[in-house]
């Protein structure tokens, strides 16, 4: 009887985990990753790097806005890469700026580093890509 009743909690210890995974992984910022960096994009568009992270709106200062920062190559021009967004019909709000090195900061104290940008000597056609829920 024990041995059955240590069965049933490892058991339900395990689909405890296995949920949580899940929800870590297609829920919250995890899954908002997942979301743009299933984005297709058209074969110009090199996607190098992507990273996420939770940020301030620059509304009530709660820092609970996801964000995450696409690096993409291309030889499109920003209004052709922005073209290239829009007819994807995109639900969240992004904004496009041109990479000039390996940390993206943005305006509202938001900032990342790419480390895979360290090899990168010129930056021409690169940009950082911010998408924000």
């Amino acid at each position: 009887m024990k041995n059955r009743s240590l069965i049933i909690k490892i058991f339900i210890a395990i689909i405890a985990i296995l949920i949580c995974i899940f929800l870590y992984f297609n829920t919250g910022l995890k899954g908002f990753e997942r979301k743009v960096d299933d984005i297709e994009l058209s074969e110009n568009i090199n996607k190098i790097a992507i990273k996420s992270d939770i940020g301030d709106s620059g509304g009530n200062g709660n820092y609970s806005t996801y964000r995450v920062v696409l690096v993409v190559k291309t030889e499109m021009t920003m209004s052709e890469l922005d073209n290239e967004l829009e007819s994807k019909n995109i639900t969240f709000h992004y904004h496009i700026t041109e990479c000039k090195g390996k940390v993206f900061e943005s305006p509202r104290r938001f900032k990342l580093t790419f480390e895979k940008l360290d090899e990168v000597n010129d930056f021409s056609g690169y940009y950082f890509i911010e998408f924000i829920k």
